[in-house]
């Protein structure tokens, strides 16, 4: 009778260790997708300079390791105010990754994408989009 109460015991303990293992283990799991998930940060639209009937100026600033929403765009040129390092993203899930220098200008043609700042300063764009 011994026997089985220490084995009965030892059982019992063991499913109580492994119950809360296995609570701490998906504890932390649900912390890391919560903490991945509050990483990817999206950027603030940007700042409307001049809108007409003919075309829409924005300013846009991305933080380091901000992106922008993905979604349909017109063609437009866009002026880089200060350098950055740039990841557009496409919905079949390709990439790009570009350096833009202060100063430079880059014709975009119309197209769903997502652009991440993926260097180590805040961007900052002009964009001229025709409507």
């Amino acid at each position: 009778m011994k026997h089985w109460t220490r084995l009965l015991v030892g059982l019992l303990t063991a499913t109580l260790m492994l119950a809360f293992a296995t609570k701490a283990v998906m504890a932390q799991e649900k912390a890391k997708a919560e903490k991945a998930t509050a990483q990817e940060k999206i950027a603030p639209p940007g700042n409307v300079l001049f809108e007409n009937e003919r075309v829409k100026v924005t300013e846009t600033r991305i933080k380091p390791g901000e992106k922008n929403e993905m979604k349909m765009r017109n063609d437009r040129v866009n002026v880089h105010i200060k350098a950055a390092k740039f990841r557009v993203h496409y919905p079949d899930g390709k990439t790009e990754d570009f350096d833009q220098k202060a100063g430079s200008v880059r014709f975009n043609k119309a197209g769903i994408s997502s652009t991440e700042n993926i260097g180590k300063t805040e961007s900052d764009t002009v964009i001229v989009q025709m409507k």
